[in-house]
């Protein structure tokens, strides 16, 4: 008849557990990209108010800017170098993982293209 054969449902799949230094790549990425998103919200509020001197004053640095060359760049690099950063980040983490490397080797590159788009801002500003 129906004897019990010793089989049952298969277990249920599991994902192995995080080691601690996966969830401190985790903390420490997200606090660089709370970090970014603070300084890039900071940049964004401080360079809102960069062409209010158009009209009365002719400060060399408000020159740059009313006569509206670059300041669309200047408001966007540091947004899309933090997206290109994420995007390199998250892509080396894939590929260190599938390898079985550290993934920590994937955020230096990430910091450095976000800190060249806040670096294109600053020179681009100061002259």
């Amino acid at each position: 008849m129906n004897a019990p054969t010793g089989y049952g449902p298969p277990p249920a799949y599991r994902p192995p557990p995080r080691r601690p230094s996966e969830i401190a790549f985790g903390v420490v990425s997200g606090l660089l990209l709370l970090g970014a998103g603070v300084v890039n919200a900071g940049l964004l509020f401080v360079m809102c108010f960069l062409p209010d001197g158009c009209g009365s004053s002719s400060t060399t640095l408000s020159k740059r800017f009313c006569d509206g060359t670059g300041y669309l760049e200047v408001l966007a690099a540091p947004w899309v170098s933090l997206a290109i950063a994420l995007a390199v980040a998250g892509l080396g983490t894939l590929w260190a993982r599938r390898r079985g490397r550290t993934p920590w080797l994937a955020l230096p590159p990430a910091v450095l293209i976000h800190a060249a788009g806040l670096a294109f801002v600053y020179f681009f500003v100061a002259g």
